[in-house]
């Protein structure tokens, strides 16, 4: 070790202070190492009496600990991820489970309790958003948004805009969107008459990416987008599609370095965000230019028909009201501009993603389970003959919507919500023996502690969904087969939307593009599952079908096919 002999000497009249400096360095190597020891210690006291899975870092991140080698102890992903999602609750036979983690100061708890999730929802003076965990600082990238927003008044102050963007114009105009997009797919994927639609994933996930297009930002997207040449200037369309199938990256990385780094495909993505963005700083500030130029000329605007001239608007009249009521010294009321841009990126990712996916699982489901697409079918004519269903009928078909709410429950999209304790309090949680037999607890949950909602589990749970692993949409509806609503309250809670005072507020737009596609497609066709060898069973479909899905951001389908069959 030569290297050794280029270290500078210290300084004839400093040697004095070398061991005082070392005893320093020392002590603060001490102090590092014992704190965190005693950190760890406390928390090993605080998830005592429940069962215990030990890290050293973080492995519960979506998307990564489906990704990266499971290493006991360091790096264990697998304690924190489990397919069929309920097995690592069913072991230990807890529905709470408690983590540490050496580079985490706090307890780490995951629950499979739907009730324990809608205590956890509901008590917002006991548990409110984990805002600073690393998800929630990406999805933060374009601009502050409502899925980021802190709990209290930084959340209210958003949703106050953006509540009033849903209206039933845009339900509406979702619904016809929906429509001529599945007419689209039909027409390019050679389905008309009917045949095999060779990746169902690919194609809804595209339905909807093209709905958000139009809906969203009043954008006509084609199902193939034409790609400009080197030199050529990008469109909005292409610029949107380059940010979709790189959301990932987009999290990852800043702008800035992606267009500077040695690869095409990165330049790539960095100039498609910097064009996305520059779009919508464009369109955003023109429809704000021509609600005011409507103002001027005394003219009522009407109600906008994509999202983001809805949140402009929603925004616009909260600064009137706020100048009526203040005069001209009013402050700054409602949303920024740059929280506008991050809201409709949020739109974006949410508000398609979730939605395909979801599609893409329900019409595996009905393809495998082929008499819930009759009873769809007898509601679909008992409601509109032999008119194809339309926006006026989406309150009076609830069984094409149970379908989709079916298929999510049992193949959740989200995967995880999250929130931290603000103070000590009790969490609820059940055990079981080997018998079945129930025993309710409760646990000391420390102010600080992170809880995860592990949705798919929640929803798997056996103990609280009877024939939890079978497909029943009915189970969600009410007696009267009215699901406006949603679910039947009564039952037991449906944690895919979340619940409370942060539930999707989005819910209603994609249950509105749920029911649009499933009545399309089934007023015309039946779905049969494709056969990958003759006599293949239904069980190695189901596998192939549902459990090939693959978690991303989101659950994402495998590649499967299915066959559509023209009725007569």
């Amino acid at each position: 070790m030569s290297w050794i002999n280029y270290i500078p000497a210290v300084p004839e009249g400093y040697q004095k202070y070398v061991p005082h400096l070392m005893v320093l360095g020392g002590g603060i190597v001490a102090y590092y190492v014992l704190s965190n020891l005693f950190s760890y210690l406390s928390i090993l006291r605080q998830v005592k009496g429940l069962p215990v899975k030990h890290s050293f870092f973080p492995s519960y991140e979506q998307g990564l600990r489906a990704r990266v080698p499971h290493i006991p102890f360091i790096l264990p992903v697998k304690d924190y991820y489990s397919r069929p999602e309920w097995d690592r609750f069913e072991k230990p036979k807890s529905d709470l489970l408690a983590y540490t983690c050496m580079t985490q100061h706090r307890a780490i708890y995951w629950t499979a309790n739907p009730y324990t999730a809608q205590h956890i929802f509901t008590k917002i003076s006991l548990f409110e958003k984990a805002c600073f965990i690393p998800r929630m600082k990406s999805a933060a990238k374009f601009g502050g948004n409502i899925i980021v927003a802190q709990d209290g008044e930084e959340h209210k102050r958003h949703k106050a805009v953006i509540r009033g963007c849903f209206g039933e114009e845009i339900f509406r105009n979702a619904w016809d969107e929906v429509e001529n997009t599945v007419e689209m797919m039909l027409k390019e994927e050679n389905l008309i008459d009917g045949g095999i639609m060779e990746d169902v994933g690919g194609s809804t996930i595209k339905v909807t990416y093209i709905v958000i297009g139009k809906v969203g930002f009043g954008y006509e997207v084609p199902w193939v987008t034409p790609r400009t040449e080197r030199g050529e200037e990008m469109g909005f369309v292409e610029a949107y599609e380059i940010v979709d199938r790189s959301v990932l990256y987009q999290f990852m990385l800043p702008g800035w370095l992606l267009r500077i780094l040695p690869t095409k495909k990165f330049r790539r993505m960095g100039y498609g965000q910097k064009k996305f963005l520059e779009y919508c700083y464009a369109m955003a500030r023109s429809k704000r230019a021509e609600l005011g130029a409507l103002k001027e000329a005394g003219e009522k605007a009407k109600a906008p028909t994509d999202l983001l001239g809805a949140i402009v608007h929603a925004q616009v009249i909260a600064e009137e009201e706020s100048r009526v009521k203040n005069g001209s010294e009013a402050p700054h009321v409602g949303l920024t501009e740059e929280e506008v841009i991050g809201n409709m990126f949020i739109f974006l990712l949410a508000g398609h993603e979730t939605t395909g996916h979801t599609i893409a699982f329900t019409i595996a489901q009905l393809a495998l389970n082929p008499e819930w697409q009759d009873e769809c079918y007898k509601e679909i004519k008992a409601v509109c003959g032999d008119e194809k269903p339309s926006y006026r009928d989406v309150h009076r078909l609830p069984l094409c919507l149970a379908v989709g709410l079916e298929a999510m429950r049992l193949t959740d999209i989200v995967r995880q919500l999250f929130k931290v304790a603000k103070v000590d309090s009790m969490l609820p949680y059940n055990t079981w023996d080997d018998h079945g037999n129930v025993t309710r607890r409760e646990h000391l949950v420390k102010a600080g502690s992170l809880v995860y909602i592990d949705t798919p589990a929640c929803q798997l749970n056996p103990f609280h969904w009877e024939g939890a692993n079978d497909f029943n949409p009915r189970r969600h509806l009410s007696g009267g087969d009215d699901a406006r609503a949603g679910l039947n309250k009564s039952e037991v809670p449906f944690v895919a939307f979340s619940m409370g005072t942060r539930q999707c507020i989005g819910r209603r737009f994609a249950e509105v593009e749920i029911i649009s596609f499933i009545s399309s497609i089934l007023a015309r066709y039946t779905i049969h599952p494709v056969p990958a060898h003759k006599g293949e069973t239904k069980e190695k479909m189901k596998a192939r079908m549902l459990d090939s899905a693959v978690e991303d951001l989101t659950m994402t389908p495998g590649l499967f096919k299915v066959r559509f069959e023209k009725r007569k």
